[in-house]
C-alpha cells in the first residue's frame, strides 16, 4: 500500500476546509493584535515573538526525535502570548524582558479539540485562554524562553487546582526530567470556536474577560521574595493531581 484510495479521494476538499481553518486563525490573532494594543480594559497587551505563532507541530522530516509517538505535520495547537505594553522599556523587545520584570504572561491557544496526548478530547475545536504568572527558577529567564516553556509544559489535567468565578486556577510544577523549570500559577477559560463566529462574540468570550482578569492580577501588590529570586504574586499551593 502506497496512498489510500479513500484518503487521495478525499484529500483536496479536506486541504480546502483546513486551509481555510488556518486562514481564520490568522484572523483571529490579527484581531487580537488591534483590539489588545488599546487599554480598553486597563491594560495594553504587546506580542511575545513578533509575527511567529507557537506550534506543536514537527518540521517536515521522514523522520526525528519527537516526543510524540506519531509524525504530528499539521498543527492541532498554535498559540500567542502577550505581555502589559508598559512594562517594555523603551527601545527595546517584547521579547528581551525579563519574565520577574513582566509578572505575568497572557495567552491564547487555538486547538483541533482532539488527539492530544495530555487533554480529553473536546468534541469539537476550541480556544484556550488566561493569564500565567510563571516563575522560572533562572531569575534573568526572559519571556520569550518561559513562553515557549508555558507552550512545551502546560499540563491541564494534572496540575488543576479548581474554579473561581468561572476560571480554571491551577500551579506548575518543575520537572528537570522533562526541561520545566517553572512555578508559579495560572487562570484559563476554554470556549469553543463555534462561540467566536463574529467580532461581538470574539471581544466579549476573549477579549474582554482576558483583558479584566490581566489588569485584576497585574493590580496587585508582588509579595516581596528573598534576595536573587522572583516576586510572588499569590503563595504556592499544595499541588493537587486531577486527572479525568
Amino acid at each position: 500500500m502506497i496512498f489510500r484510495k479513500d484518503v487521495v479521494a478525499e484529500t483536496a476538499g479536506a486541504y480546502d476546509s483546513l486551509a481555510a481553518y488556518f486562514q481564520d486563525v490568522r484572523s483571529f490573532f490579527e484581531v487580537l493584535s488591534v483590539r489588545f494594543s488599546l487599554p480598553e480594559y486597563g491594560v495594553r497587551l504587546r506580542p511575545i515573538a513578533g509575527n511567529e505563532l507557537f506550534s506543536n507541530a514537527n518540521s517536515y522530516l521522514l523522520s526525528d526525535d519527537s516526543s510524540y509517538p506519531y509524525y504530528l505535520w499539521l498543527p492541532s495547537w498554535l498559540g500567542r502570548f502577550y505581555i502589559d505594553a508598559d512594562r517594555i522599556p523603551d527601545g527595546r523587545g517584547a521579547d528581551d524582558v525579563r519574565t520577574a520584570d513582566a509578572r505575568h504572561i497572557a495567552f491564547v491557544w487555538p486547538w483541533l479539540g482532539f488527539n492530544d496526548a495530555y487533554v480529553k478530547d473536546a468534541g469539537e475545536p476550541e480556544c484556550w485562554f488566561g493569564v500565567a504568572e510563571p516563575r522560572p527558577q533562572d531569575p534573568r529567564e526572559t519571556v520569550r524562553t518561559t513562553a515557549q516553556s508555558l507552550f512545551n509544559h502546560f499540563r491541564l489535567e494534572h496540575t488543576l487546582d479548581g474554579e473561581d468565578q468561572g476560571w480554571l486556577t491551577g500551579h506548575f510544577t518543575p520537572d528537570p526530567e522533562i526541561g520545566c523549570n517553572l512555578t508559579g500559577r495560572w487562570h484559563l477559560r476554554r470556549v469553543p470556536l463555534s462561540a467566536l463566529t463574529s467580532y461581538y462574540e470574539v471581544e466579549r468570550n476573549v477579549i474582554q474577560p482576558l483583558g479584566e482578569k490581566f489588569s485584576a492580577l497585574a493590580s496587585a501588590p508582588a509579595v516581596c521574595a528573598p534576595d536573587g529570586q522572583q516576586p510572588q504574586g499569590h503563595p504556592e499551593p499544595v499541588p493537587v493531581a486531577v486527572r479525568s
